[in-house]
């Protein structure tokens, strides 16, 4: 079972940024997931949310500053236990991070109604930036037409379902809408990853992870009924005591 670091080592430093990714190397970890923006001026960021509020306490969209503004604001913010100030990495500063120990990298694109229109073309470029990059790379997003969008400029690429709000009962019809784009993985919420619904997931054909497992009996219970990865803000997961 991979045991991915969500957001770099997020348990222990601020989200997305490049301490989290250097930290998260650090621990020893060889599976990577960050999430995409992109900037006014079409520069490819690190950063969870489209705005900076959880972030840097700032009520202002990634998609309306240019890097050079965005590289003012401290995405630490929020982030009580350090006091250094952080600024949302370029995708390729933290590619430059985690590549050289990297197995396995999930790009989670954040496109909710293509608020960034070509971006899956810039990322498609950027892939082919390293040799072996777009191999080891699974793009994931939350918004279908992002997934369709991609599955039209690349056949090759590996592409992941998020399901979004997710009922057991809702889960058959994601299932074949991750089927009809072509993706091979399917990411799921920890709080419906029973083995059941995990087992139909796996029946179907799909990789199957599962977000945000936090706690190392969490952790044991998904490798159990035979989950493929977790995602997890502590990448020593399955070390800790609890």
């Amino acid at each position: 079972m991979k045991v991915i670091s969500h957001r770099g080592a997020s348990g222990y430093a601020p989200e997305n940024t490049l301490k989290a990714f250097r930290l998260a190397v650090e621990m020893g970890s060889k599976d990577f997931e960050f999430d995409v923006h992109q900037t006014r001026d079409g520069i490819l960021v690190v950063h969870h949310d489209f705005d900076l509020k959880s972030t840097a306490g700032q009520d202002v969209k990634i998609a309306e500053l240019d890097y050079a503004d965005l590289r003012k604001f401290n995405v630490a913010a929020h982030f009580k236990r350090d006091t250094t100030t952080q600024h949302a990495p370029r995708l390729e500063e933290a590619l430059d991070v985690i590549w050289p120990a990297a197995d396995w990298l999930n790009f989670e694109v954040k496109n909710d109604k293509n608020v960034y229109p070509g971006i899956e073309e810039k990322l498609l470029a950027f892939l082919g930036s390293k040799p072996g990059l777009f191999e080891r790379t699974v793009m994931s997003s939350f918004d279908h037409g992002t997934l369709r969008r991609f599955r039209e400029l690349s056949p090759r690429l590996k592409l992941a379902y998020l399901g979004h709000g997710l009922s057991t009962a809702l889960l058959l019809p994601a299932v074949k809408r991750a089927e009809a784009v072509g993706a091979v993985n399917f990411h799921l919420a920890l709080r419906i990853a029973f083995k059941l619904n995990v087992q139909k997931i796996k029946k179907a054909g799909f990789w199957v992870g599962i977000y945000t497992v936090n706690t190392r009996k969490d952790a044991l219970r998904m490798k159990e009924i035979g989950v493929d990865g977790i995602f997890t803000n502590h990448p020593d997961i399955l070390t800790l005591k609890s």
